[in-house]
Formats: C-alpha cells, sequence, structure tokens
C-alpha cells in the first residue's frame, strides 16, 4: 500500500469520524487531483466508502465488507465475501441496491428472521460494462436479452439505437445507465455479431462474452519476425539428442505438439524415461512484448473448430511445435526407475531433438495391443516398453491414492463444409493413461527438484474436499442405487475406493462427474500444501509450455538455476502470476464448458425429430432431469409434458407418481426422449417423452 493511503487510514482513524475532500486535503497537505486519484483507487479496493454525505469513511470502522455479486435469474443474488473464513450471504432483491452479477460491492450484514443477509452498501466496480445478447425488437425500442443467465433482467435499447436492429439478432450491448429503482439496465448497441440462426454464431458469442482475439497486436508479431530466426539459431548449452528414438502422441486432431517421450531400459531391470518438452522460454524472452501479451492470455483456449492460443501460431504450430523429422530445442526431463516403477533419480536440462514420428492416441492404442503391428522395430520397442513402464507408475500410484476419474469427453465430428454431422464420447484408453502419467512424472520430478533448490516457485496444489461435501456424495449414490460407505477420514486412497466402486455402475460419468464437484479446485499458488488428486506431495505444471503460461515460469525457472537464463522473478511477481494464472484458467474452462454447449444445441436443433435414449438424473417437483450418454448432455423434462396422468412428487423417495395408474418416475430410470425445446438464452433444453 502507497505512503498516501497509508496516511489517508491513519488520519481517518485517529480522527475517528468521516471526512471529506477539503478536510482530508488541509489534514494532508496533499494536491487535490493526486488526493482524488488515491482515494478512488481506495474505494475501488474496498478500503474506504465514499458516503452519501460526500465524506469518506474506512469500511472497517462502518463494519463493512467486501466481495463480489454472485446473482441468480430470479433477480435475488449472494455476495462471496473477498475474506476466506466469511461464509457467502444472501442478498434478497431489493437490498441489490442497483447491484448486478459480477458487481464488486461493500456490504453490511443484518438479521432477518434470525438469518443473517447482506445488504449491498456501496457498488465499488461493475462486473459489466459491455454484454452480449438476443435482441427482441418492438416498433419504438429493443431489449437485449443477455446470454449470462446469471444477469437478471433485460437491457433496454431506446429508439435511437434501435432503429436497425431485428428479433434475434446478436449484439454487444454497452450500458450506459445500470438497473435501478426497478428499471431495467439501459443500453446501446456498441457490435453486431450476426443473427442467431448464423452458422458459427456461437463461436463469435462465445469469443466477445469472454474477450478472445484470435489474431495477436502487430508489435507481438514484428518482435516475433525479428528475432526468432536469431534465437533458433543460437540454441545455447544443449545435450545432442537427435539419435534418440523419439515419438510424440496427441490426439488426432492436436494442434500443437509440446511434448515427446523416449525411453530406454535400465541394466539393473528398470528403465530410463525421456520427457521432452518444447523450450519456448528461449523463443518468449522475459518483458518483451510477446511475453506480455502470452502473460494476458494465460493460458489457451480450444474451440471445437478452432484454437484461440496462448502463443502466436509460428512458435506454437512451427517453432515450438515438436514436428517429427526436424531438429527442436527441448527441456528434458531424464527419469529413471528400478523394476518396480519406483523414481530413482532424474536429471533436467536444455536439449535438442528430432522427433522420429507424429502418433496419434488410436494409432498408439493400435501398436500396444497388437491390433497393428508397425513396420519400425524401434517404434515397436518404444510402444512395448512405454506400456510397461506405465502399468507400474498405475500400480505405483494407485497403492499412494491417485484418483483417476476417467471421464470422458465429448469429440464433434464436422464434414468438408464444416457443418457439425455427430458427437459421441472420447473415450481415454492406454495410449492417453500413458502419456498422462508419463506428463505427472516429469512434472513432480521438477517440482520437486525446484522446491528443494529455490526458496519460491509455482506449484499446482489441490486442497481436501469438504467432508459435508463427500457426506452429500454418498447419500446421492445410495439413491441411484450405488452402496457407497461414507469414509472415516478424507484421505487420497480413501476417494479412489468411492471413485473405483462407481466406475462400474452404469451411471459412472454421472456420479464421477458429481464426485468431482465434491473437490476443491485446483490452482497455482506458491505455497506447496499439496496435490490431493494425484497424491502428491509437491506437483507443478512444466509440460506445457505452449498452452499454459505457469508451464513457461516453471521452465525459467529451470533456466535461471542450470542456465544463468535472465530471470529474476519477485515474489510479488510470482504470486500475482499464480493468481492471474488461476484466474485465466477458470475462465477457460467456462468458456471451453459454454461452446461444447452451444454445440451440442446446435446438434440437436437439426434432429428435432430423433429419439434418444436416456436416464433419469434427478427428480423434482416440476420435472424430470434426464442424461443423454451419446452427448453427455442434461436436460429437462418437464412435468406438464407427461400427460398420460397426474403425477404427483414424492420428496422423501425422490420420485413422481402418478395418482391413477402408480406409474413411477425414479432415478435410475431409463427413459426415450426427443427435442421440444431449446433454449439459447440459459443454454438449455427440454425434451418430451418420445
Amino acid at each position: 500500500m502507497s505512503k498516501t493511503k497509508n496516511e489517508i487510514l491513519e488520519k481517518l482513524k485517529s480522527l475517528g469520524r468521516p471526512l471529506n475532500l477539503d478536510e482530508l486535503q488541509q489534514e494532508l497537505s496533499i494536491e487535490k487531483k493526486n488526493l482524488r486519484k488515491v482515494l478512488r483507487s481506495m474505494i475501488i479496493s474496498g478500503d474506504i466508502v465514499k458516503l452519501k454525505s460526500g465524506k469518506y469513511a474506512k469500511t472497517d470502522d462502518l463494519n463493512l465488507h467486501t466481495g463480489y455479486v454472485d446473482g441468480h435469474p430470479d433477480g435475488y443474488a449472494f455476495f462471496v465475501p473477498e475474506k476466506e473464513d466469511m461464509q457467502d450471504l444472501f442478498i434478497p432483491p431489493k437490498r441489490l441496491n442497483g447491484a448486478v452479477h459480477k458487481d464488486r460491492v461493500a456490504i453490511k450484514i443484518e438479521k432477518f428472521k434470525g438469518k443473517e443477509e447482506a445488504h449491498v452498501v456501496k457498488i465499488l466496480e461493475r462486473g459489466f460494462k459491455r454484454i452480449v445478447g438476443r435482441v427482441e425488437k418492438s416498433k419504438y425500442f429493443a431489449y437485449v436479452v443477455p446470454f449470462v443467465k446469471k444477469f437478471y433482467g433485460d437491457i433496454y435499447i431506446p429508439n435511437r439505437f434501435s432503429k436497425k436492429l431485428k428479433t434475434d439478432d446478436v449484439v454487444v450491448a454497452e450500458i450506459i445507465q445500470y438497473p435501478e429503482k426497478g428499471k431495467n439496465a439501459e443500453g446501446k448497441i456498441a457490435k453486431k455479431l450476426g443473427a442467431l440462426s448464423d452458422k458459427g454464431i456461437e463461436n463469435k458469442i462465445v469469443m466477445e462474452k469472454y474477450e478472445y482475439k484470435r489474431k495477436f497486436p502487430k508489435d507481438v508479431t514484428k518482435e516475433l519476425h525479428e528475432n526468432s530466426k536469431a534465437l533458433f539459431e543460437n540454441p545455447g548449452e544443449r545435450k545432442d539428442l537427435t539419435e534418440l528414438f523419439t515419438v510424440t502422441i496427441d490426439g488426432e486432431s492436436a494442434r500443437d505438439f509440446d511434448d515427446a517421450i523416449s525411453i530406454q531400459n535400465n541394466k539393473s531391470g528398470g528403465y530410463k524415461l525421456y520427457v521432452h518438452i518444447a523450450d519456448v522460454a528461449h523463443f518468449v524472452q522475459p518483458d518483451t512484448d510477446l511475453d506480455k501479451e502470452a502473460y494476458n492470455r494465460a493460458t489457451s483456449v480450444y474451440f471445437p473448430e478452432f484454437a484461440i492460443p496462448m502463443l502466436p501460431e509460428k512458435l506454437s504450430n512451427d517453432l515450438c511445435s515438436l514436428k517429427p523429422r526436424v531438429k527442436r530445442l527441448t527441456l528434458t526431463a531424464e527419469i529413471d526407475y528400478d523394476s518396480y516403477g519406483n523414481r530413482v533419480s532424474s536429471d533436467i536440462y536444455q536439449s535438442v531433438i528430432r522427433s522420429n514420428y507424429r502418433l496419434t492416441y488410436d494409432i498408439a492404442y493400435k501398436y500396444i495391443t497388437k491390433e497393428e503391428i508397425p513396420k519400425n522395430k524401434k517404434l515397436s520397442k518404444l510402444l512395448d516398453e512405454s506400456a510397461a513402464l506405465a502399468e507400474l507408475l498405475i500400480k505405483r500410484r494407485r497403492k499412494q491414492g491417485t484418483i483417476d476419474f476417467d471421464l470422458p469427453e465429448v469429440e464433434f465430428l464436422f464434414d468438408d463444409n464444416g457443418d457439425l454431422y455427430d458427437l459421441k464420447p472420447l473415450e481415454r484408453n492406454v495410449s492417453h493413461r500413458l502419456i498422462e502419467h508419463f506428463m505427472i512424472e516429469a512434472n513432480e520430478a521438477v517440482s520437486e527438484f525446484l522446491e528443494k533448490k529455490l526458496d519460491i516457485s509455482i506449484f499446482r496444489v489441490h486442497d481436501s474436499p469438504d467432508p459435508a461435501k463427500i457426506e452429500e456424495f454418498v447419500q446421492t449414490c445410495k439413491r441411484f442405487g450405488v452402496d457407497v460407505k461414507t469414509p472415516d477420514e478424507i484421505t487420497p486412497k480413501n476417494i479412489q475406493r468411492i471413485s473405483s466402486l462407481i466406475e462400474n455402475s452404469r451411471f459412472s460419468y454421472i456420479l464421477s462427474s458429481l464426485l468431482v464437484r465434491t473437490m476443491q479446485k485446483a490452482v497455482y499458488s506458491t505455497e506447496n500444501i499439496g496435490h490431493f488428486g494425484l497424491a502428491s506431495e509437491s506437483y507443478t505444471h512444466f509440460t506445457s509450455p505452449i498452452r499454459r503460461y505457469p508451464d513457461m515460469i516453471v521452465h525459467r525457472l529451470l533456466k535461471m538455476l542450470l542456465y544463468n537464463y535472465n530471470f529474476k522473478p519477485t515474489k510479488s511477481f510470482m504470486n500475482d502470476a499464480a493468481e492471474h494464472s488461476s484466474v485465466m484458467e477458470k475462465q477457460e474452462e467456462d468458456a471451453e464448458r459454454e461452446i461444447r454447449q452451444y454445440k451440442k444445441l446446435r446438434f440437436l436443433e437439426t434432429h428435432v425429430d430423433d429419439v434418444f435414449d436416456c436416464h433419469i438424473n434427478r427428480v423434482a417437483s416440476s420435472g424430470i432431469f434426464v442424461f443423454l450418454p451419446k452427448m453427455l448432455l442434461t436436460g429437462f423434462l418437464p412435468i406438464s409434458g407427461i400427460d398420460d396422468d397426474y403425477y404427483v412428487f414424492d420428496p422423501e423417495k425422490e420420485y413422481l407418481v402418478g395418482k391413477n395408474s402408480k406409474k413411477m418416475y425414479r432415478i435410475g430410470d431409463v427413459l426415450q426422449v426427443s427435442v421440444d425445446r431449446i433454449n439459447y438464452d440459459y443454454l438449455e433444453v427440454d425434451f418430451k417423452l418420445a
């Protein structure tokens, strides 16, 4: 905190009362222009509040708390405090005081019927200045219906801004007046993205919502063009591993290849594993325009048809991509194992490799299972030895308690015109697990090395789950007919046992997804608390510097220690980078989840007459939530759509029962449904019985 801020806080504290601008200036002898600037920043940070009288007061003195509004479509909200030891609080609609979803606010706590509620006193910072939505047009004005479920209320667009608009135009609205006294927010049109029926409009919507840009600023591309060739031709001190047999194994549609593997037998009966990672930090020097852009993006984002990369394609798809038969600069983690798969030693160094093969997971799987036999004997040997080592690692990690949720993802299939014609669950096989476990090993070895050598590093941490959430999950399993017992102690091994029990259930995807939700979110941190899910005492991210900024920081730390790389990070920078990367990763996950949901709804829109198999995963008084395994999609079947009887909800047994027929709809029941209604505003689908 700056000296002026401290002086202001001390003066407010010592005088024990709110002060106006003139009084503060007189007390502190600070130029009024500078004082106003500092006061504004202190209001935004939540240190002080400007009262209606125009006077400034410390938030602590007024017993105020700062945090964020988490809105709800029905008009109420929750206050999410910035203090870690404070619980979320309910905010009634009439106590929002004009605040909307994502706003940063100061609140006071009041009691209503014995329960604590948050009442918004001051809006410190607006979460939305622009919002993406769908137009509803009338003769003299228009409304924009936000594509943000938690943003309560439409945005009124006056006639002077809405004359050229049509219903179902997709636009970006700039908010010029926020909601107050029961009135909707008011806005003007900043940009028109197209119509809701346009091909690919969902990509534009999600990119605009999350402010993603595929193109890079000109100064970044210019800098890269000027420096990349010289950097490639001056690789520095490196081990030449170009004669070492090396392969990459990635997905069919992988867009960047930043990891490769080699393997050898040890004389002791163990293995020597080489994990080669693209040396991105060699090309992205600290504090350059390229580095600053990479920091801001923090992660690549993957849409079904394309990627929004963290780094320009010149790096991600060329100089740093470990393509076959060309030399590439890498950092190698060389790890020795005994015959039981225990890590004996590791060495990390700069290297140059030449990958021999670019394999896909499917091809690698066919070779490993001998469904097909590769012509190259070295390739066959590498895959056999890799599969054998992976099996040892999986056994060892299972003993440690590593949790493998094994959740499939949806694969979107597009034709030559870019039209989505089908989708299916993409199952993981031995080739996926092989690479995953090799990467985990490299990440762990690097983390342990850095933790021993440095006072500060960046870790990938994962805290233990809340016991109450685990108990709630156990009860859910019982409702699905899966007998799971509450563990005596929350340990990785005990959660692993639960995961194994639900694995063989026909509801494995639903229950595994719910189990994942009981877990804490893995984040980046400079404080190492271990990784619960991996049962690891020290873990970091080293293996994907093309698409994750924390990995590049880890590379720089290694190069700084081993090769005098010009990187001198402060503790403040490391903390900020860890927090920023965690925030951007969460945003990336939200964006990818959203675009996948859009694609699923687009697919359903062209298959409204199809019949889909599903099973019930939740029953409520208003209807049934169903899960479609083919699409990994949850939708809703309203009770009004089940019209062969009058159905009553039994909250204790959690089923609907017909008054006359006694027919029941229970969790786990298999149904056949077809599409009834698709809601793009909320990204939801209602089904009807087929």
